[in-house]
């Protein structure tokens, strides 16, 4: 039997909505119309894989540019998104690139125009209807622009403060895309009279503003991300004593999320052993751990275009030592207290200052107090205990700037509190020396009232972690995983 279903999930992904995706999108891209009320053009990703470096075509998805995304759901290269509120022709146009059946016949559907068989695809998937020729953009735009009575051109670019100074990324697509519309703006202006500096206008305060805040749909799909990263965690725990290094335990956690998820992971899986774990971007993966040494894991995968970002320590022998349990739950009562904290109108400042308060002082109160002593890598506080999460796994302002702003109903953010250094201590008669890096990181949807913990699922209490690394395995005599 014939199987000729077409399917457009590689390259729009309705976030799951189904039926609704397109309204979704549609009443995204109607209200931020109605903030900036001017033209706009927004630009994805200019190139997918093996578009710049060649050899970087062995996994190398798609991965749209998030403000594109959130507007559309289109995930491919080469699409333009322009946006005219105050037009009486259409308020929306789509650009994308010629349809080329020998690209296809490589790699896939891809949206494109040429025909009109091709135009009415991308009509009916996104449900945008006035879809153009990407080499008309140049053309259209400047139409457009010169019968705006306010000269004004909006897109999106990133920028913020840093150190006091007003600072921008200049090494992305969006800036390029900036630049490229800049250069153009300058030869429409047939006046002679020279055009204000605010004829380019950035809408990413009002995008984030927008986009920050998740729904219904996107609540859902990251639950989905972390139920899916929850169970790998598990899995992994029941099997962690066949594990003799770092890479076979990145290797089996994230085929455990990637067979359950067709949206790729988060982002790419720490896995640090020992004196390992005190390097906060860890990234080698490849050294062997003893028995009595903590692994830090920090991983994640993506559900739609919804991301999980947890992070889990625990004890390779499948039990922590007096010295490893006292510092663990020193860890895990200062990520209780940020959860407790966390609500809508409460400041990411706020919620740092109440986790290195509890930790330092517990360092004091706990630690020392038993007679330990510790060489930290930091001097108070080792990094933030929150970042926001959304189309990116780290969203909103790369800066930061957010921190002292008040906390939206909706907004999703980590909660990771961690604990990095030296440390030596005699307990029951025994010294135990070592150095440990300990992260506990859940995700919290902010409501009005408090926030939801997303990753709740997910053992963390030393009790859980312990028992699921010391259940026997199930018909099995032999470790999941031999050492290589």
């Amino acid at each position: 039997m014939k199987n000729n279903k077409k399917t457009y999930t590689g390259i729009f992904r309705d976030g799951g909505a189904g039926k609704f995706a397109k309204r979704r999108f549609r009443e995204r891209r109607k209200k931020l119309m109605e903030r900036e009320n001017k033209l706009m053009a927004i630009t994805g990703v200019p190139y997918g894989p093996e578009g710049k470096t060649v050899w970087s075509y062995a996994y190398c998805p798609t991965f749209q540019e998030p403000s594109l995304m959130y507007l559309t759901g289109i995930n491919q290269s080469e699409v333009v998104l322009l946006l005219d509120p105050n037009s009486r022709e259409s308020d929306e146009i789509l650009f994308v690139a010629e349809k080329d059946l020998k690209l296809e016949f490589w790699n896939g559907i891809r949206f494109g125009v040429g025909d009109e068989k091709s135009v009415r695809e991308v009509q009916k998937v996104t449900g945008i209807q006035d879809v153009r020729d990407i080499r008309d953009l140049k053309n259209v735009l400047q139409e457009r622009f010169l019968k705006q009575k306010k000269k004004q051109l909006g897109t999106f670019w990133v920028e913020g403060v840093k150190n006091g100074k007003r600072t921008e990324i200049k090494t992305d697509h969006n800036w390029d895309f900036k630049s490229k519309l800049s250069r153009w703006v300058r030869t429409w202006n047939s006046s002679g009279k020279s055009l204000s500096g605010l004829s380019l206008v950035n809408i990413m305060e009002n995008h984030f503003d927008l986009r920050l805040p998740l729904d219904e749909y996107d609540v859902a799909n990251t639950q989905k991300a972390s139920d899916v990263t929850g169970s790998a965690f598990k899995t992994t725990l029941r099997n962690f004593r066949g594990f003799r290094n770092e890479f076979q335990v990145q290797g089996f956690i994230e085929g455990q999320m990637l067979m359950n998820s067709p949206y790729g992971l988060s982002f790419p899986s720490i896995v640090a052993s020992g004196s390992n774990a005190t390097i906060l971007h860890y990234m080698k993966n490849d050294d062997a751990f003893a028995r009595n040494e903590l692994v830090l894991i920090d991983f994640g995968v993506r559900w739609m275009t919804m991301h999980a970002d947890i992070s889990r320590t625990v004890p390779a022998s499948g039990r922590f030592n007096p010295l490893q349990k006292m510092l663990y739950e020193i860890v895990l009562k200062a990520q209780k207290a940020v959860q407790r904290k966390a609500k809508a109108g409460v400041t990411i400042d706020v919620l740092n200052d109440c986790c290195w308060g509890s930790i330092n002082s517990d360092l004091d109160n706990i630690f020392r107090k038993a007679g330990g002593k510790c060489k930290l890598k930091y001097k108070s506080r080792p990094h933030g205990v929150s970042h926001l999460i959304g189309e990116q796994e780290h969203d909103g302002d790369p800066f930061r700037n957010y921190l002292s702003e008040p906390m939206k109903p909706g907004w999703l953010i980590s909660n990771e509190p961690g604990l990095y250094g030296a440390f030596r201590i005699q307990l029951n008669g025994k010294t135990y020396d070592e150095e440990i890096g300990i992260r506990i990181e859940d995700n919290l949807l902010i409501t009005e009232t408090g926030c939801g913990n997303m990753s709740r699922k997910i053992p963390k209490s030393v009790a859980e972690i312990e028992r699921l690394m010391l259940a026997p395995l199930h018909g099995e005599e032999k470790p999941a995983t031999q050492e290589g």
